[in-house]
């Protein structure tokens, strides 16, 4: 009778985290280009898998969710624009692909400590 081998757990690497950083600033570029929400469920379907598998692998690369990570990302595209252009923060939020200033608010004071419009006095 043959024996099993043992699974071991899968290791990643700087590069997988590098090609999935990669492909959600592809998925990103396109939301903001559109000005749609970017949601987890739209980037796992523009890399042809399921939801379900696309958040198990970012938290195993990643060390958390998709969300968070699509969030934090949008969130850096936003402070970039609050930094450099004269755009009112709803301008920035559509451009940022967060839907809602609120949401935008939200996720800012999260990663930041402070909403948008304070960040962008504090740079000043």
């Amino acid at each position: 009778m043959a024996t099993r081998r043992k699974k071991h757990p899968r290791t990643f690497t700087p590069g997988h985290r590098k090609g999935l950083d990669r492909a959600a600033e592809h998925f990103l570029r396109e939301c903001y280009r559109q000005k749609k929400p970017a949601r987890g469920k739209d980037f796992a379907r523009s890399l042809d898998l399921t939801p379900e598998y696309v958040s198990s692998l970012a938290a195993r690369i990643l060390g958390e969710t998709l969300h968070q990570f699509l969030r934090k990302k949008q969130v850096e595209y936003a402070a970039r624009l609050l930094r450099r252009t004269p755009l009112s923060i709803e301008e920035i939020a559509a451009r940022s692909a967060f839907g809602t200033r609120s949401a935008m608010h939200r996720w800012f004071v999260q990663v930041y400590g402070v909403g948008p419009a304070a960040f962008r006095e504090g740079r000043k």
